[in-house]
Formats: C-alpha cells, sequence, structure tokens
C-alpha cells in the first residue's frame, strides 16, 4: 500500500449531522453497540429521553421530525453517530492523523482523541443541553447563507439592532449567521433581494451568538473541574484556533463556544498548509468535506455514511497503514430496525463521488416490473438531495432552479445526478448528455422516471456503443480479493487465471468508456498517447479518484509500495498498469 505524506484529517461535524438509519448501520460490531448503550444509558438519564426510543426505531424519524419532536436527542444522535463511527474505523485499522471538531462536534472529536471517555463525553453533552433548555428564552435559529464573511457582514450591516451575528465563517461559499427568529427573516430577505441563497440549519438554538451569555455561564459552572486527558490523537479546535492541551480544565473552553464564533475555513487553509489533502467525513452526510474541498479543490474527501449503504471497510482499508495488522474479526450482532448491516471488507476507497454503474439484465427486469411512480421518484430524489446538502426538503419543488435558487454549481450537480443514478439502477448516460440541460429539480425527477420506465429510454446504452458481444464487467461489480488476482495465493485446483483475462483492446475499450462518463469527454479523446494532466486537463487528485474506479472496475487489490500516480501521466501507461495487473505482475492499485 502506498505509504502516504498528507495530513488525515478526522472531521467530526455538528449540529444537525444526522441521518435516518445512520447510527443503526453500525450497530452489528458488538462494541460499537456497547458505546451507543453508554451514550444512551447517560442520556435517558440525564435528559429524561434517549435514542432507543426515539431514533433507533424500524422507522426512525427525519432530522425535521426530530428537530420538531425532540430537538435535545438530535444532539446526542449526531454526537453518537461520529463517536460509534471514529471507533468502527479503528476497529478496522484505519489510522487518522488529527481531528477537528465543527462547534458541537469538538465533543465528539475530544472523546475519539482520547480526551474524554465516552461517558465523560456524553455528560458534557448532556450538561450542555441542559444549560440550554434553561437559559435560552430567544427562540434564536441559525441561518447559512452562500457567500463570504465580508458580504454577510454588509447584509448584518443593514439591521438596526445586534439581534443577528457571524456565527460560523466556513470559507467564501458559506457563512453562518445566528440570531432571533425576526432578524433572521429580515436577513434572508435581504440576502434573497441580492442574490444569496439562504437555509435555516437544523439548529435549536443560535448558536456562538452573546444571546447565549448566560447559557454559556451555567454550562461552564456544570461542568468545572473537568479536565483532559493526554490525547491519543490531536484534536484542533476552530473556535479556539489551536489544538487542545492535555490537562487543561474543558469547562470554559467548551462553554466559551456558545458566544464564540467558527473560523472553520481559516481551519481549513491552515491545515491545508501543514500538508492536509484527506479529509474523512466522521458523521452523517458530506458537509465539512464539502466545504474543505471548496476552500482546497486538492482535498481527497472520503464520507463512509454518505451514501445508500455503507462504505466504512473500504474508507478503513484506504487508511490502514501499510505495516498495519489485518484487523480483528468483528462479532456481530442482528441490527435493530431498519439498519443496513456494515459492508465486507473491500479494497477500493470510496472518493466524494459515486461512479454510475450499468443495471445487470435482472436488475433492469426488476425495475420494469415495479417502475416508481413519478410522486415516489420525486420524494426520493428530494431526500437523497436534501442530505448531500444538507438542505430542508422542502425547497426541492419541481421549479426550484438548482443552481440559481439552490446555489448547486454544475460540478456538484453533476456528482449529484451521479448518486441518483445509483440510487435508481442507471446506465450509460445518453450521448450528448449535459447537466445543465436540467436546471431545475423537476427536471430531474422528470429525467429519472422517464430512464427508470420500462420503455425505451435516453439511458440506454449509446447507439454508437460496441455491439453487445462478450459484454465487460458492471463497473459496480464487486473487487476481486487480492488472493483471485495474485496467482502465488490461489487455490491449487484452481483454474488458470490466463483464460480470464481480457486482451489490452478490451480493456482499454473499457477504461476508455469509464473515463469519458467521469470527466464527460468523448471517447476518441482517450489515445495511447495523450497526456492526462497536459492534453486532458486532469489534475493528479481527479486522477487518484479514477485510478480507484479503474481498480474497483476490474478487481484489482492494494496499490503496490511506491505507488505514484504520476508514474502514469498518459491514458496508454493506465492501460498498461491494468494489463500487467490482470496478468500476475507484481503491480495492482487499490
Amino acid at each position: 500500500m502506498i505509504r502516504v505524506a498528507e495530513i488525515t484529517i478526522g472531521a467530526f461535524p455538528g449540529q444537525g449531522a444526522y441521518s435516518p438509519g445512520c447510527l443503526e448501520s453500525m450497530l452489528t460490531d458488538n462494541h460499537v453497540r456497547q458505546v451507543v448503550d453508554e451514550i444512551d444509558g447517560i442520556a435517558t438519564r440525564m435528559l429524561g429521553r434517549g435514542l432507543k426510543d426515539t431514533v433507533l426505531l424500524t422507522s426512525p424519524p427525519t432530522a425535521d421530525e426530530l428537530l420538531s419532536d425532540a430537538p435535545d436527542v438530535l444532539q446526542v444522535a449526531a454526537f453518537a453517530t461520529s463517536v460509534a463511527l471514529h471507533r468502527l474505523l479503528c476497529r478496522h485499522g484505519a489510522e487518522i492523523t488529527l481531528l477537528v471538531g465543527h462547534s458541537l462536534g469538538e465533543i465528539s472529536a475530544l472523546v475519539a482523541g482520547e480526551a474524554l471517555t465516552v461517558a465523560e463525553g456524553t455528560e458534557v453533552l448532556c450538561h450542555r443541553i441542559l444549560a440550554l433548555r434553561e437559559h435560552d428564552t430567544s427562540g434564536g435559529r441559525m441561518l447559512a447563507l452562500s457567500c463570504g464573511r465580508d458580504r454577510a457582514e454588509q447584509i448584518l450591516a443593514l439591521l438596526r439592532d445586534g439581534d443577528a451575528v457571524v456565527a460560523v465563517d466556513n470559507g467564501p461559499k458559506q457563512t453562518t449567521v445566528s440570531g432571533t427568529p425576526d432578524a433572521l427573516t429580515r436577513i434572508e430577505a435581504i440576502a434573497a433581494a441580492i442574490g444569496v441563497q439562504g437555509t435555516p440549519l437544523l439548529a435549536p438554538h443560535p448558536f456562538h451568538n452573546p444571546l447565549l451569555q448566560e447559557a454559556r455561564a451555567d454550562f461552564a459552572r456544570r461542568i468545572a473541574g473537568v479536565r483532559a486527558r493526554d490525547l491519543r490523537t490531536p484534536v484542533y479546535s476552530p473556535i479556539l484556533g489551536r489544538y487542545y492541551r492535555a490537562g487543561e480544565e474543558l469547562g470554559p473552553l467548551l462553554a466559551s463556544h456558545f458566544v464564540t464564533p467558527v473560523h472553520f475555513g481559516d481551519s481549513v487553509r491552515r491545515l491545508s498548509d501543514a500538508g492536509a489533502r484527506i479529509w474523512v467525513e466522521l458523521g452523517a452526510g458530506r458537509t465539512l468535506t464539502n466545504l474543505a474541498r471548496s476552500i482546497d479543490p486538492s482535498t481527497l474527501a472520503l464520507v463512509p455514511l454518505a451514501g445508500r449503504t455503507s462504505s466504512v471497510s473500504e474508507v478503513a482499508a484506504f487508511l490502514r497503514p501499510a505495516a498495519a495488522p489485518a484487523p480483528p474479526a468483528v462479532q456481530t450482532a442482528a441490527p435493530l430496525g431498519v439498519g443496513a448491516p456494515v459492508a465486507a471488507p473491500a479494497h477500493v476507497p470510496v472518493p466524494d463521488v459515486v461512479p454510475v454503474s450499468a443495471p445487470s439484465p435482472a436488475a433492469t427486469a426488476a425495475t420494469a416490473a415495479a417502475v416508481p411512480d413519478r410522486e415516489e421518484t420525486a420524494t426520493r430524489i428530494r431526500q437523497l438531495y436534501a442530505r448531500i446538502l444538507e438542505y430542508p426538503e422542502e425547497v426541492f419543488e419541481d421549479a426550484a432552479e438548482l443552481e440559481a435558487d439552490l446555489g448547486v454549481d454544475s460540478v456538484k450537480q453533476t456528482e449529484m445526478f451521479a448518486q441518483v443514478a445509483e440510487a435508481f439502477g442507471l446506465g450509460m448516460r445518453p450521448d450528448g448528455f449535459r447537466v445543465a440541460d436540467y436546471p431545475t429539480f423537476g427536471a430531474v425527477v422528470d429525467f429519472v422516471h422517464r430512464s427508470a420506465s420500462p420503455v425505451p429510454s435516453p439511458v440506454s446504452a449509446p447507439v454508437s456503443a460496441p455491439a453487445p458481444a462478450p459484454a465487460p464487467a458492471p463497473v459496480s461489480a464487486p473487487p476481486v480479493t487480492p488472493a483471485q488476482v495474485t496467482p502465488a495465493q490461489a487455490p491449487v485446483d484452481a483454474p488458470a487465471p490466463a483464460a480470464a483475462v481480457p486482451d489490452r483492446e478490451e480493456i482499454a475499450t473499457r477504461i476508455r468508456q469509464l473515463y469519458a462518463r467521469i470527466l464527460e469527454y468523448p471517447e476518441e479523446v482517450f489515445e495511447d498517447a495523450a497526456e492526462l494532466e497536459a492534453d486532458l486537463g486532469v489534475d493528479s487528485v481527479k486522477q487518484t479518484e479514477m485510478f480507484a474506479q479503474v481498480a474497483e472496475a476490474f478487481g484489482l487489490g492494494m496499490r503496490p509500495d511506491g505507488f505514484r500516480v504520476a508514474d502514469y501521466p498518459t491514458f496508454g501507461a493506465v492501460v498498461g498498469f491494468v494489463c500487467a495487473a490482470l496478468d500476475g505482475a507484481e503491480v495492482a492499485v487499490r
């Protein structure tokens, strides 16, 4: 495996980082279940409600429902999801360089870094909730603006009172303000008038605002004397602008979060300058990794809980050091309710772009037999888009312009289209497909509804595609284990692998089709001599992601020591690498 020099950041999201079923999907691991049981017991004792009677149900509530009916448990659920995910990744052998929390996420990060035990962290969280419950009478909330801090401050300057402040500086594309309901209503109206999107957040209080001064004082009193233990992994605070230190008193520091802004954008830049290139979202969704990428486009984002199924094992495999022993066998228990089980270990990391896979004949037949109606299609896409963007579902109306109204740029729309295609089992995009041709939410729904119908649709294979001779394996085929690729490890009576190895032309055709779909380039530009960066403008980060998808498509295993994407600068070099790997040479990709 490659020994990367980049710093790997574990990012712990804060308020609202909840998705139905995410927490339960990890409870098949008995160790994780014990951690969640401990959190649930303390929360039930201190708050009167816990996870089992609120979140861990056969039909778990949505984030909006939880915010309305049990806002305190929404915070506990986000905390438990982050702690459980970090614990599960570590049990699979993942190695993370340092931890960063976003607001509430700093408590999760301190538990993961072992400055606090799980019990201590849960009690601190519950005291935080109780202090807010008793002392915040403002009724305030939080609003995300699709602009930088300077413009947000110009909007706030138009208000006559000081009931709203900049709470979170997330970088040039997003600033969050907090304040009273009246102030946020006026801010949203002003922002809309000048073309700035305002999105209400899943926050039951106006965090990082002087309105919470009384709650701050009570919280500090409640946790007085709590000190940080020796940290196993460093924890950086975007609020304090520094690392936490072993032995320091945490009461005043954590209480200051109530009234002190978060400088997440500055933190990403500082960590990027220090060599951070890999960010792992240690919570539901992909909010923090998206923000990191918006500030540093070279960031590789890993999002184990953002897809339809868990990819914990794949992300852990990517983060596992080369010399690390195999992870211990995971003791499993029957999952509660509808949570998906943790996926089996694989060999391809899941980057923040999901490949579109061609459906199998059986899947196509099943789809034709039970095509969802348009309303069901719209509901599923609305839920997916709301989870990806962390927006309320109600903003996704048919007439909503994804870029003009919701601030979703074309690159993000392309990624979202890919995830929709995966969710509905769609195949290759048609010739001439352009995301710009589907600017509204309703247009996306119509496209998917037509494509999923049993009649021939625009999503069928392009006319120019080769005739269906021996069909290549779909991109989504399960990766083959190293034992199946390396002849030395194959069983004695196994058939000779050479018989199943495609020739170079077939390999080149499959990679050409994959690269053309990922980049939305014509297939003919991928000639052997084409320089991926110099000729086609594909930077090294994107090449790494594409290499990962090629590895998945061909069922390759681990990258060799010393592997560098820069050593395969042309399309022909990539094809040659795959040919050699399939031929049993001592090369393979992760």
